[in-house]
This record gives C-alpha cells, structure tokens and sequence, in this order.
C-alpha cells in the first residue's frame, strides 16, 4: 500500500485549471504517535520545495467509530477533472525534500485506504473552517435525498458553519455512496449549531423528504490542521 501511496502522489507536473468538474483524492493514513511530529515537518518541507496543482489539506482524526481505521487524512482537491491528468504517472520529485518525506512517511505512516469523490454541493471556502464532521452515507435513491439536500442547504442559513455532500467514486468503503459534511470553526461551534439545527423547521422538512432515501454507514470527525496552496 506504501508503494500506491507514492505512486499516486505523482501530481507534480504543470496542469490549466478551469472551474468545472472538480474532484478530489483522499488518502486516510494511520502515522504513529511517535512519528506524527517528524512526518508533518517532513510534509511540510515538501509541499514547500514544489508548484502544487490544488487544494491540500492535512486532517487529525479526532472523533472516530471502529470503521476508520486511520489517523490523518491528506486531502488534494483540484478544481476540474483536468487537475487529476498526470495523477499517478511519476514517482516524488528525487528532491531532498521528497526524499525526508519519503523516509518519514516509510518509517511512520501507513496507507489505510485511497477514495476518489466529486463534490456536488461545496464551496472552496469550506475550507477555511477547521473542524468537519464527516457521515458517510448510503443513499439508495440519489434524486429524491439529493433534492431533499439542496433545498435543505439553501433554506438553512447558519454562520456557524456549513454543508456539504460529496459523491464517492472509486475507493470507497462498501455500501458507501455519498459523504455529508459538516463544518464549524471549532468542536464548540459545531455542537452549538448542532444542538439548533436538530430543533430546526428545515431538518424536519428534510427528514421527511428524504426518508426511506439513505442510511448512515459510518462518521468521524477531524480537524484541519495544515494547509497547502
């Protein structure tokens, strides 16, 4: 899996973003306590010695079931289908850099899983909230829930926070469809907004709307705790 790591990581050429189709590439990685430190310093000197063709954000798990296996997650979001051309075609740069980062993620980190997802309700200024609360979701009629979400997020207004929902494409754990996310500036925005949206006129429109259209699967919830680009 290491290996498919590295592989993966080869974005590294010159690439035209446009603002359609966006995607994304999550790699959920489990890095030692020990090591979690020297690999995020190592990261960090990395994305520094390199052009980056997209949004990247490094995310702790703090909140987590038995179905998330891994500690971090390393988010590359790119702003059409285009970003992802070269995606997997070379090696890390034979750098310093790339290779510190290379013994630090070999000696602490291990990848749990890769998805590969497009957002369908996002705005790239999500990304500026720290905290997400992530549900994956299986939505057995996609039509009727996302419908129901739509009207849901242009009705509900909060500045604590906002939503989104993401498909899940390739990678995904199984009976997994769909990601609802949550995000807040912090863990006490978040449940203070929480605790008003359960109370909401909104939720119990969505709620009945969208029922008998999905079911949770699994949740976590993370924060941000580096960025790049």
């Amino acid at each position: 899996m290491k290996k498919l790591f590295f592989i993966t990581l080869a974005f590294f050429a010159s690439v035209n973003l446009n603002a359609q189709s966006p995607a994304w590439v999550c790699m959920n990685v489990s890095v030692e306590p020990a090591g979690q430190e020297e690999f995020v310093e190592a990261l960090d000197n990395f994305m520094e010695s390199i052009d980056l063709p997209f949004n990247i954000t490094l995310n702790a798990v703090q909140f987590a079931n038995s179905d998330v296996e891994f500690s971090h997650q390393l988010c590359f979001l790119g702003e059409s289908a285009d970003s992802f051309a070269f995606w997997g075609v070379n090696g890390l740069p034979p750098s310093v850099e790339g290779v510190l980062f290379s013994n630090a993620f070999e000696e602490f980190a291990e990848v749990e899983q890769i998805v590969l997802g497009q957002p369908i309700v996002f705005s790239e200024d999500n990304l500026d909230y720290d905290f997400s609360a992530v549900y994956a979701m299986n939505v057995s009629d996609p039509q009727v829930f996302g419908g129901a979400f739509i009207k849901l997020n242009n009705s509900y207004n909060s500045e604590s926070g906002s939503f989104e929902l993401h498909e899940a494409v390739i990678g995904q754990e199984s009976d997994v469809t769909h990601y609802w996310v949550v995000r807040s500036n912090n863990l006490a925005t978040f449940l203070n907004a929480r605790a008003e949206f359960f109370n909401s006129d909104e939720l119990a429109e969505f709620v009945s709307s969208a029922q008998g259209s999905f079911e949770p699967v699994f949740s976590f919830g993370a924060r941000i705790i580096k960025r790049y680009n």
